[in-house]
């Protein structure tokens, strides 16, 4: 198969957009937990339960209240990406969603690269509020336009799947590679982006950007497969 061929059968399929957006996930969600508050950009079940901890210990409502940001911004994104999915043009529409997330992460790492937010809580608040819209967004459009036992973000489901249906549960184990991969990609984004920050927000933001530039046209163009 020449170099041309290969290209149009990964953008004809949607998987590796998705293995991408894992590993991007991860990278964001630790970017955001070491430099940018200590909150998440798309994992709202660890601000809640963050936010449970902060005000069940007696903590202040100026410390409790950093994760309003991402939790807001999160539930605009999915309310759009929610609204968008009435829409009747549903390959435009999920062009459309995935430019806006692009752009979000982009945006986010160009802001970091001129001005550094760790230590500049509004700036940090800001950032992680502008990637909660995109990975809520996405994740809205995900739901209908993803692929089953391909996680992008929780993998509690996923794992719980692969292990109660392995061959020590006695199950089918059925989509095994996929349930690997999508774990694998989001663990390894998350140790990336561990390793980067300490050298500036602006390097795990920049290629999660660069990333998600090469899986925009599989998000965009592919299709699940059969």
């Amino acid at each position: 198969m020449n170099a041309s061929g290969l290209i149009n059968r990964v953008t004809r399929d949607l998987r590796p957009g998705l293995y991408l957006v894992s590993a991007i996930c991860g990278m964001v969600d630790v970017t955001c937990i070491k430099a940018l508050g200590g909150v998440f950009a798309e994992m709202m079940t660890g601000n809640l339960l963050l936010m449970a901890v902060d005000i069940g210990s007696g903590g202040t409502f100026d410390r409790s209240s950093r994760y309003l940001w991402p939790l807001a911004a999160f539930a605009i994104g999915a309310i759009l990406g929610g609204r968008l999915l009435l829409l009747p043009q549903e390959r435009q529409v999920r062009r459309f969603a995935f430019l806006i997330v692009w752009s979000t992460i982009f945006a986010s790492a160009a802001i970091c690269w001129a001005y550094e937010p760790n230590g500049r809580e509004v700036l940090g608040h800001a950032i992680t509020a502008l990637l909660a819209f995109g990975m809520g967004l996405q994740t809205a459009i995900l739901r209908r336009h993803g692929v089953q036992d391909l996680a992008t973000n929780v993998m509690t489901l996923t794992l719980t799947a692969l292990l109660s249906e392995s061959r020590l549960g006695e199950g089918s184990r059925s989509n095994v590679s996929r349930r690997l991969l999508s774990i694998a990609c989001f663990f390894t984004g998350g140790v990336i982006g561990a390793a980067l920050v300490h050298l500036g927000t602006v390097y795990p933001l920049g290629l999660a950007a660069c990333l998600y530039t090469l899986a925009i046209f599989p998000l965009m163009l592919g299709e699940k497969p059969h």
